[in-house]
Order: structure tokens, then sequence, then C-alpha cells
């Protein structure tokens, strides 16, 4: 999974590069994609994921600032597999950002929510060295965010968020085509 993941990623990238225009702050029509690492609300377990966003206002259709859409993908695992078991997650989620516009074209300062769904998986031990899974579960879960980028090219850009629900913590890189 990890490995297709990173195909994805990889292919997206590539695909970009054939995009003729990039912006150096968040934009109307603007694409932002990338794989980000992070900290889960689940025993700080490690997060690996992709996110994904577009422009969707210009500055001034949405007060000071503008508006961008996008989605979320993080998969991570918790647990001591060796003596009872573990839990892993996936995530997947709609998100809606404000973004502040600033002078200097570097930073990108956001704010925004996250929609998503949870789906957790059981694997535990039975103390013979077997592990047996259990059923999935999953729900609906609203998340949190604020975050900022800097972009240290016309089109890469270092991202560092904090929020709740999703993950308390991600670092990330963006593409922007």
């Amino acid at each position: 999974m990890v490995r297709n993941i990173f195909i994805t990623c990889l292919s997206l990238i590539a695909l970009s590069f054939l995009a003729p225009r990039a912006h150096a702050q968040f934009a109307y029509q603007g694409n932002y994609f990338g794989p980000h690492i992070g900290l889960s609300a689940v025993g700080s377990a490690l997060t690996l994921g992709l996110d994904y966003e577009h422009g969707i206002t210009t500055v001034g259709q949405a007060g000071p600032g503008m508006i961008g859409i996008g989605g979320l993908f993080d998969y991570y695992s918790y647990g001591d597999a060796g003596l009872y078991g573990s839990w892993t997650y996936i995530d997947f989620g709609v998100s809606g950002s404000y973004h502040f516009v600033l002078s200097d074209k570097k930073w990108d300062p956001f704010l925004g929510l996250v929609l998503g769904y949870e789906v957790a998986s059981w694997k535990w031990n039975n103390g013979y060295n077997n592990y047996i899974s259990s059923p999935s579960a999953g729900g609906f879960t609203l998340g949190g965010t604020a975050g900022i980028r800097y972009f240290f090219s016309r089109n890469w850009a270092a991202e560092a968020r904090v929020g709740f629900g999703f993950y308390i913590l991600a670092l990330g890189v963006d593409y922007s085509f």
C-alpha cells in the first residue's frame, strides 16, 4: 500500500511538470499537491499521507483572503503487534481552507476544516503468536487545521500544519502547478 502511494505521488509530480503555469503563493485556479508525514492523535503514531488543494476564489470574493478546496489521505498504525496487537487507521476526507494574503509571496498562512471518514481495524495476538484480524470499523470525523506554506522556489513549498481530527502535527512538501 505504501508502495502504491509512493508511485502515485511520483506519477502526479512527474505529470505536473507538464503544466504551463505556476504560482509563488496560493492562487486562484492554482493546484497544490504533496506528501506529508506527521503525528496522529492516537498514541502519537507516525502518519504518512498525501494532500491536494485547488484555489477556487480570488482576493476580494471571500474577504481579504482566498478559499481553497481539496482532499487528504492518511495512513498510520499504532500498538504493540508482538504482545497484544495493533490498530491500523486509514483516513480520507475533503477540506476547505481560508488563505491569508501577505505582501511577502513566499509565505501562505491558512486555516481550514476537514470532513472525513476513518476506517480502523484491529489485529491481535491470541497468545500463541497467531494474529487474528477483527472486522473493520469506521465513521465520519470532523477536523480542523492551521498551517503555513513557505515557497522556496516558484513551484515547491514546505508545509507545516497543526490540527485535530486527523493529525496533530504534519510536515510536508507541496508542488504547485
